[in-house]
C-alpha cells in the first residue's frame, strides 16, 4: 500500500500549483542561478523546493525567465544523480541543471524519454544529446560554445586561432548536425609515371627536420621535392618511389578523446582487388574497401573514447589487411 500512495504522490505533485511557474514565488533562488548557474548548492536548493514536481522517469527541458532548466529522474543509471531515493524498490536519482540565456547546449545522453518546450529541438550522438532553440539565430558553422570553426576540405576543424578542434556538433546551412572530424589521414598514390604524392594528416608531433620526418616514415626515393608542413599535416612529392612505411593504428589510453574519423588511402598498382571488410558496432564502424590499384579504410568513432577491447579488434583487422610497407621490387 505505501509504494501505491507514493506512486499516488508523485503523479499528483506534478500538479501542485508550485510546479507551474517555478520563479514566481522564488525571487532569491533565481538570483542565485543567474549568479552560479554550476554551484552544487544552488541545484540542491531547487531540488529541495521542486524536487516533487519532477515525478516522471525522463529528461525534462523548461524555460522560464531566459533560464533553461534541464529535469531529470532517472531510475535506469542513477548514480549522476543529485538527490537519490527508492521508488518500486529501485534506486532512483534526481537531478537539475541550469543554462542561463542558452540557446544550445549538451546534456549526457540515457535511456529515459525527453520532454521539450515546442520550440526546442534536440539531436543525438552514442553519448551526447544537442538540445536548441530552433527559433534562435546561429552562427554559421559554430559550434555549440558558439565559436566559429573553419572547416577544411579535408574534414579538419579549426578556430580563429587556427587551433584544431574536435566538435561533436556544428550548425550548417541553417541546421545543426552531427559531424566526426578528421583525426589521422594517410594517403600515398603512385602514378605510372614513376611520380608520388604524400599526404598526412595526424595530432602526433612531426619532425620538421627533412632527415627526421624521412627516417620517421622510412622513406627512400630517386627525388623527393621539400615537404610542405601546414597545421597537423605535412605533404610530399617525389620521383622513383623505393620504399614507405605504411602506419599502424595505435591505441593512446591518455588520450582525451577518440571521437572522428582515420582514413588510410594508398593508390598503386601492386593493390589487387579482394572482399571488402566492415564492421559496425555502437561504438565504431570499420570500412576498407579493396580495388585493383586502390584501398580505402575509414574509421569512424562515434564515442568519445573506444574501450580497450574495441580498440584490439579494430587494431587486429587494420594491421591485418593494410600492408606495413610499400616496397618497389625490381623491374
Amino acid at each position: 500500500m505505501f509504494s501505491f500512495l507514493f506512486a499516488l504522490f508523485l503523479a499528483v505533485s506534478a500538479e501542485n500549483p508550485v510546479c507551474q511557474s517555478r520563479f514566481e514565488t522564488a525571487e532569491e533562488l533565481y538570483k542565485s542561478i543567474v549568479l552560479h548557474p554550476d554551484d552544487i548548492s544552488v541545484r540542491r536548493q531547487y531540488l529541495k523546493k521542486y524536487g516533487n514536481c519532477i515525478s516522471e522517469e525522463s529528461i525534462k527541458i523548461i524555460e522560464e525567465r531566459n533560464i533553461v532548466i534541464v529535469e531529470e529522474l532517472d531510475c535506469s543509471n542513477p548514480l549522476d544523480g543529485i538527490e537519490f531515493f527508492f521508488r518500486n524498490k529501485k534506486l532512483c536519482s534526481r537531478s537539475v541543471t541550469f543554462h542561463p540565456s542558452k540557446k544550445v547546449f549538451t546534456a549526457k545522453k540515457n535511456s529515459a524519454p525527453v520532454s521539450i518546450p515546442e520550440n526546442w529541438k534536440h539531436i543525438e550522438t552514442a553519448e551526447t544529446m544537442l538540445f536548441y532553440d530552433s527559433t534562435a539565430k546561429f552562427g554559421e558553422n559554430s559550434d555549440t560554445t558558439g565559436q566559429i570553426l573553419t572547416k577544411s576540405e579535408d574534414g579538419i576543424f579549426t578556430n580563429h586561432l587556427g587551433k584544431v578542434i574536435h566538435p561533436e556538433f556544428v550548425y550548417s546551412n541553417g541546421n545543426w548536425e552531427k559531424v566526426f572530424p578528421l583525426r589521422e589521414f594517410f594517403s600515398l598514390s603512385i602514378g605510372k609515371d614513376d611520380s608520388f604524392e604524400l599526404r598526412i594528416i595526424t595530432e602526433n608531433q612531426l619532425p620538421y627536420e627533412q632527415k627526421e620526418l624521412f627516417e620517421l616514415i622510412g622513406i627512400k626515393s630517386d627525388k623527393t621535392e621539400e615537404p610542405f608542413f601546414a597545421p597537423s599535416s605535412v605533404s610530399l612529392k617525389g620521383k622513383g618511389l623505393k620504399g614507405i612505411r605504411i602506419p599502424k593504428t595505435e591505441y593512446l589510453t591518455d588520450s582525451e578523446s577518440d571521437h572522428g574519423t582515420y582514413k588510410i588511402s594508398l593508390n598503386y598498382t601492386e593493390l589487387q582487388k579482394k572482399e571488402a571488410v566492415t564492421a559496425k558496432t555502437e561504438n565504431y564502424e570499420l570500412n576498407i574497401i579493396f580495388s585493383d590499384g586502390s584501398l580505402e579504410a575509414v574509421l569512424t568513432v562515434f564515442v568519445k573514447k573506444l574501450t580497450p577491447e574495441d580498440a584490439v579488434k579494430i587494431r587486429a583487422t587494420v594491421n591485418r589487411e593494410i600492408p606495413s610497407f610499400f616496397v618497389q621490387t625490381a623491374k
